[in-house]
């Protein structure tokens, strides 16, 4: 029965995983491609005109987004690939249980030889599979991006050289453009700290969205709930980032303890910097949380969200279909 469950589960999910994974491989792919086209030169004199407010929404040092390390682990900062997690976490973790319930099936499910602790483990396992497969596939797309793209470099180099290697007054300089891998500049592993902060991510929401699933019977209400709670977060830590003295209001957020750029940043300078639990450098009575330190703290919470949702779906009366 419990393999059954299984193949019914992944069958369910098969191609909404495959059609988010499609999208993020591509995705992350083509940004690297776009990153490559940029010249970090005149990004420079952009980030010098910016205005305060602009690089205050910044989610690093602003300086940080004009080199390679920046500006490529930006991908896990962008719209879409936000999208593309809340939607598979959502959507899959809201169908677990007010989604069968909604549906009228859940009665015909634990007709069969099967426990609530067991369903629900199985649906959620599977959810968390999807979770890592996505950032999986967000960290091949970038791996193989930077595998395969070239920076144009300018070099300055004398039309004619004089004898001996001396340099003459008037000698003139032309620039031509030289095509340099991307793996010169940057390396792909450096943004594994990255990939593994975008799966944290994913194990929250799925955390939240079965809690919520557990209590309620129509998954229309569950989603509607749980988009509403992202909305909301996502105005908390806009309205931190840009008013300095509501800088408290990131503390009620968990975009907060998401900083894949920082994490990027911080493993391109020192490797071992992007797999610490403390920061080096913390100021305070409290030590700072490092990159792994951030991720516990997601992955707690939505084990929280997990294992209360076992707890009200064993518990609670399930209604009669409709």
């Amino acid at each position: 029965m419990t393999w059954m469950l299984v193949r019914k589960i992944f069958n369910d999910a098969r191609w909404l995983l495959l059609a988010c994974a499609t999208t993020l491989f591509a995705f992350a792919w083509i940004r690297v491609a776009i990153v490559s086209s940029m010249q970090t030169h005149q990004l420079q004199r952009i980030v010098r005109n910016l205005p305060e407010m602009v690089k205050r929404l910044s989610p690093v040092p602003i300086e940080e987004l004009i080199y390679y390390p920046g500006l490529i682990g930006f991908t896990f900062e962008e719209p879409i690939v936000y999208l593309i997690m809340a939607v598979w976490a959502i959507s899959r973790a809201s169908d677990s249980v007010s989604g069968e319930l909604n549906r009228g099936t859940m009665e015909m499910l634990l007709s069969q030889p099967l426990g609530r602790t067991r369903y629900l483990s199985i649906h959620t396992g599977i959810t968390l599979f999807g979770v890592f497969v996505l950032a999986a596939t967000a960290y091949a797309g970038t791996h193989f991006g930077i595998m395969s793209t070239d920076v144009e470099v300018k070099v300055a180099t004398s039309r004619w050289q004089a004898p001996f290697g001396f340099s003459m007054p008037g000698q003139e300089v032309e620039e031509n453009v030289k095509r340099v891998p991307m793996t010169d500049y940057v390396e792909p592993k450096v943004f594994l700290p990255a990939a593994l902060n975008y799966a944290s991510l994913g194990f929250f929401l799925v955390g939240v969205t079965s809690c919520l699933s557990a209590c309620d019977r129509y998954r229309w209400r569950t989603i509607a709930i749980v988009v509403g709670f992202y909305v909301f977060q996502t105005i908390l830590e806009l309205t931190g980032m840009a008013v300095d003295s509501l800088r408290w209001l990131l503390r009620f957020t968990f975009f907060s303890i998401y900083e894949p750029v920082a994490f990027s940043t911080l493993a391109s300078k020192d490797t071992s910097d992007g797999w610490r639990w403390l920061a080096t450098e913390s100021k305070g009575y409290i030590p700072d949380l490092g990159p792994l330190g951030y991720d516990a703290v997601l992955v707690g919470l939505g084990s929280l969200g997990i294992v209360a949702a076992l707890v009200i779906f064993r518990r609670r009366d399930l209604p009669a279909p409709l």
